[in-house]
């Protein structure tokens, strides 16, 4: 299947938030706490992004759609974050059962390539739940070093985390092929 990558657009929220809700299910169950994740998390997301959408000055969201223009995946930036790291990729989510598709590293690569207009010269960070594995090894894989580490507590107990951050955006921003 094809994908188009656009950004996303004031009535998208519903669609990133479920989307979210959705993969944070997969992949956080045992990493969150189980009444977080069966709560009403769609709610919860979707008034999240709804909030993010009211005003989204200094944020980049790209979208991955597929050919009904349903939401295959997004990729949600904050702008200048961080004075030594730059750009603060805050989310990557692929839809559960698309994951290893090229989906994931095109919305990477597209967010790079619009970052390099944006903010020439930035460089991008994320945080990643230092249990994720499978997500650790994919940033590694497009180049991304790990630069510290933290932990996460927005949703309940202390959840250790990793940054990945990536000096140049350059080699990100290559098309994927």
């Amino acid at each position: 299947m094809t994908y188009s990558y656009d950004l996303a657009a004031d009535d998208d929220a519903a669609a990133v938030a479920d989307l979210q809700a959705q993969s944070w299910r997969a992949t956080y169950r045992g990493i969150l706490p189980d009444d977080f994740l069966d709560g009403d998390l769609v709610a919860e997301r979707r008034a999240k992004w709804t909030r993010r959408f009211a005003d989204r000055a200094g944020m980049l969201t790209v979208l991955a759609r597929d050919a009904d223009g349903a939401v295959a995946g997004f990729a949600h930036s904050v702008l200048d974050d961080d004075a030594e790291w730059g750009t603060l990729l805050d989310n990557l989510h692929v839809r559960p059962g698309l994951k290893r598709q090229g989906i994931g590293r095109r919305l990477l690569a597209e967010t790079a390539a619009r970052l390099r207009v944006i903010v020439p010269g930035s460089r991008m960070y994320l945080w990643v739940i230092e249990a994720n594995e499978a997500a650790r090894r994919f940033y590694a894989a497009v180049g991304g070093e790990e630069a510290g580490r933290d932990v996460w507590d927005e949703h309940g107990p202390e959840v250790p985390i990793v940054r990945m951050g990536w000096r140049s955006l350059d080699s990100l921003a290559e098309p994927v092929r």
